[in-house]
């Protein structure tokens, strides 16, 4: 495939921000919902807290932070069912999966249900599993940049996997986020994998050195990565202008939201920007295909039933969750699994698939 494309390397210039031909659903849009979402989310919540970002606990129980963390929380599960046009209503891609998207989600939730301690190992994978799926998620929309302007799927691909792992994961690492999620590994209390319950508090003994580790694999990256794009650029590639920009304005607000805020503010950003992205590309991939299956011109009621139908299930969980209720928290967390692990086949963009 390498061969296939590398005659492209040497014609395709680098596309500026303005050119709807690089652009997803086009410049402003692409703006706002992809490569630009991060730091709107990131300036909405600041705005919506009034820029409080030393946000003290006594004011968790403000209206304003249970409205703001109410309306995230909702999005937030509502997006792990809008995978559910491009996997089961997209025929292409239910043929070539058939099996992964019909009897494993059976074998999960039935697993989950029956087995207590399943349930809480799943939900702790859910947690970690989510900060890589995040992570996926800039790369993913790296690649659809590179794909839209001409360059080879493989292109740079491993370069672009560590930087935006980087990115991502870094900030967390180095910062306070990191005993909030360790915190979850006091679920496994009781099961099988109960020695992994001392490992907050091990780690916590080492945090200034986990930051240091982590601010240094964090510029080790940053540094190979250049090293990588200089060497690509010689050989003919230009990077797409929406593909750095993607890259750029999701560290920066990684930085500033891991870095700065509490971990709840930084969860809520980072969740909010994330089920923009998610709601959006879905949209513009099948919102077509969704509006067809309902007939001629009814894309409002396609818009309403994705959208709305999305809102529901969200809401429906956020409810179901709080009180804690097995038969609908099993269903929940294997949905999230089953949303992360189909994102990593259903969107290839190696199989040009996006």
């Amino acid at each position: 495939m390498a061969t296939q494309y590398s005659s492209s390397f040497e014609a395709v210039p680098s596309a500026a921000l303005s050119d709807p031909a690089h652009a997803i659903l086009g410049p402003r849009r692409d703006a706002f919902f992809f490569w630009g979402a991060p730091l709107v989310a990131f300036l909405l919540i600041q705005a919506w807290l009034r820029g409080s970002d030393r946000l003290a606990p006594q004011a968790a129980t403000g209206p304003m932070v249970i409205g703001l963390f109410g309306v995230i929380s909702v999005l937030t599960w509502a997006h792990l069912i809008a995978v559910v046009p491009r996997a089961y209503l997209n025929r292409e891609v239910f043929d070539a999966y058939r099996t992964r998207l019909t009897l494993v989600p059976l074998v999960l939730i039935t697993s989950l249900l029956l087995s207590p301690t399943a349930l809480v190992i799943a939900a702790v994978i859910a947690v970690f599993w989510d900060v890589h799926h995040s992570a996926m998620q800039n790369f993913g929309f790296a690649r659809i940049y590179d794909l839209k302007a001409g360059n080879s799927p493989q292109q740079l691909r491993a370069t672009d996997l560590r930087l935006n792992w980087a990115l991502y994961v870094g900030p967390i690492a180095a910062g306070a986020a990191l005993a909030t999620h360790l915190s979850h590994f006091q679920r496994l209390d009781g099961t099988m994998l109960h020695a992994l319950t001392a490992l907050p508090g091990v780690l916590a003994a080492e945090n200034h050195g986990i930051r240091l580790a982590a601010i240094s694999l964090y510029t080790i990256v940053l540094g190979w990565t250049a090293v990588d794009y200089y060497r690509a650029s010689q050989r003919g590639y230009r990077p797409p202008a929406h593909k750095l920009a993607t890259m750029i304005v999701t560290g920066a607000v990684s930085i500033l939201a891991w870095g700065f805020p509490p971990p709840l503010v930084a969860l809520a950003t980072v969740n909010l920007y994330h089920a923009i992205q998610y709601f959006a590309l879905v949209w513009a991939k099948e919102g077509g295909r969704m509006t067809d299956k309902l007939g001629r011109g009814s894309r409002k009621r396609a818009a309403l039933l994705f959208f709305a139908g999305s809102g529901i299930f969200g809401l429906g969980y956020a409810a179901a969750a709080s009180g804690h209720l097995k038969w609908y928290v099993a269903p929940f967390i294997a949905c999230s699994l089953l949303h992360f692990w189909y994102d990593g086949f259903v969107w290839s963009v190696r199989k040009r698939q996006v």
